[in-house]
């Protein structure tokens, strides 16, 4: 197929109520179009490796930036249903009818949430190292003391979560650095390696300061608007078995509420599953 389109960057559409959703488009253009959400923190940035990858499977990748994050404009007050009215407009505008998700981390509760609330758009759902309801008792047990404290923060005090946030983020290989230092050593080796595409995401995030991810986390922290015991769409879970960020307990939780799921658990590995088990997610999703 060759290589992965990358000149889509810097895209976005103006949506209804005048905002502008950012996002970016890689594969091949004509292919089986995958909607990506990125993690918290995350932009529509592909790894040049993933980008190759999703080409080479004939797949059009459509990676879209929350509200705040990038290009996407920040919108006060939103909801996580919010979210899919956004994800239509633009599927719609690129005359894209049925199409697979892929939710990373924070991006996969708003995967969830178009799941229940247009299931006949959806064909496929990979959840790779995606965050459960963290009202759910247990969820948080094996989870890294600084992320619990960064949630804790964001439903205690918003207004320290964005300070906390402001100064994580400094710049994009100090937010790199963050995320490393409470990361598994697995975790650590992958960041590593790919120091530099994470450093070029993360300054995209950056565009949009530091309201997409704290307005994420706030929204999080509470109970999400929908019933996840009343999606149906088919469902591929993956997580790593030494995962500190979304530890295991939430794929058990996540499966056993998903009627049509399958877990993937990939053992001693971490948080980042998604990098080097890119080409077997999307080969089971497409």
């Amino acid at each position: 197929m060759g290589k992965s389109e990358s000149a889509y960057e810097d895209r976005f559409i103006f949506l209804a109520d005048g905002r502008r959703l950012g996002y970016a488009e890689y594969g091949v253009p004509h292919g089986h179009p995958a909607l990506f959400f990125h993690g918290a923190p995350g932009s529509r940035h592909i790894h040049a490796d993933m980008a190759d990858i999703a080409a080479r499977r004939g797949i059009r990748l459509i990676a879209l930036e929350r509200p705040g994050y990038g290009l996407s404009d920040a919108q006060p007050g939103r909801t996580m249903l919010d979210w899919t009215d956004d994800v239509v407009a633009l599927a719609d505008k690129l005359g894209i009818g049925r199409f697979a998700l892929i939710g990373f981390s924070g991006g996969g509760p708003y995967a969830l949430a178009c799941a229940y609330q247009f299931p006949q758009r959806i064909s496929k759902m990979a959840l790779v190292a995606t965050l459960a309801p963290l009202d759910v008792a247990g969820v948080m047990e094996d989870m890294s003391p600084a992320v619990c404290g960064l949630f804790d923060l964001a439903y205690s005090d918003p207004g320290k979560l964005r300070t906390t946030f402001v100064a994580l983020a400094s710049a994009p290989a100090a937010l790199v650095q963050a995320v490393s230092a409470t990361a598994s050593d697995w975790d650590k080796a992958v960041i590593q390696a790919r120091q530099a595409e994470f450093e070029t995401d993360y300054a995209q995030m950056l565009r949009g300061g530091v309201e997409g991810i704290a307005s994420d986390y706030e929204l999080y922290s509470r109970h999400w608007g929908f019933l996840l015991e009343e999606i149906k769409t088919a469902s591929h879970l993956w997580y790593g078995t030494a995962d500190c960020n979304t530890p295991p307990v939430m794929a058990e939780y996540l499966s056993s509420v998903l009627a049509n799921s399958t877990s993937f658990m990939l053992p001693n590995e971490g948080h980042c599953v998604l990098y080097p088990h890119w080409e077997e997610i999307l080969a089971q999703l497409v």
